[in-house]
């Protein structure tokens, strides 16, 4: 009888620690977007912020600047990719910009998000490309960039 009991133990912490593991696994998975805010001038009309979205996503979606966003990010040893190239349509399937809010000490203001979709695991990385890539958009713009920290 105490031979049943302590394999019934055994098999309840067995499924038990499988039970964590796999909720542990679900959770890193979950989808977890990364963006910067751009605040935007609250005055401008809706219709000239989302030519702005428009231009700054193609823009950024330029091949060539991927490929160099891959590099500086060092994307091939990260997610184990084939190339850099792999690498800029990897980052170009997940490029989002679109118009959001931005607390400010102001308040919320309008924004742009330039940002990456990912996986709550790859949220470091994620962080990296979307840096990187509001290098570029002040570029792009033409906008010194704010001085850094």
């Amino acid at each position: 009888m105490q031979r049943w009991i302590v394999a019934g133990v055994v098999a309840m912490l067995l499924m038990g620690a499988g039970g964590f593991f796999a909720l542990k696994s679900y959770r890193q998975n979950k989808p977890a977007p990364v963006w910067v805010p751009m605040p935007v001038n609250p005055e401008l009309p809706m219709a000239r912020r989302d030519e702005i979205i428009g231009d700054l996503k193609a823009k950024l979606s330029d091949r060539k600047l991927l490929i160099q966003v891959s590099r500086d990010v060092g994307l091939v040893s990260k997610w184990g990719l084939v190339s850099d190239e792999a690498g800029a349509v990897e980052i170009g399937r997940r490029l989002f910009v679109r118009a959001g809010d931005a607390d400010t000490p102001m308040g919320k203001v309008p924004a742009v998000h330039i940002g990456v979709n990912g996986k709550r695991k790859e949220r470091e990385v994620s962080g990296q490309i979307a840096m990187r890539l509001m290098e570029d958009v002040w570029k792009i713009l033409g906008i010194k960039p704010p001085e850094k920290r």
